[in-house]
């Protein structure tokens, strides 16, 4: 399943394991999800941080749809990892801040 995401902004977190002494080099980025509510249907928007791959450290901020597969991290916790970043076409962005159906969202 994809999911529309905005990438704001893009840190850089660099520099060599005290435990394995192996170099490092990963970028987190600062996000809005925006997630459909399945109760809703409405958008819900989540602030957050994404580690992105190695393949995708080149990425700049905007509108993306992010694909995820389940991964299995260090402490054998199930979680996800992204899969794929494909840019939002700017009349897909109009739509993903309406309501799930195509109607417009609420606003507050």
């Amino acid at each position: 399943m994809k999911h529309t995401i905005q990438i704001l902004h893009i840190t850089q977190v660099a520099g060599r394991s005290k435990k394995t002494g192996n170099d490092y080099d990963m970028r987190m980025a600062q996000c809005i999800v925006h997630k459909i509510n399945r109760a809703t249907n409405l958008v819900e928007p989540l602030v957050g941080e994404l580690l992105l791959p190695e393949k995708f450290k080149d990425t700049v901020p905007g509108t993306y749809e992010v694909e995820f597969d389940v991964a299995i991290s260090r402490d054998k916790r199930v979680g996800a990892e992204v899969f794929s970043i494909e840019p939002l076409k700017e009349e897909q962005q109009k739509s993903s801040h309406r309501h799930a159906s195509g109607t417009p969202a609420a606003t507050t």
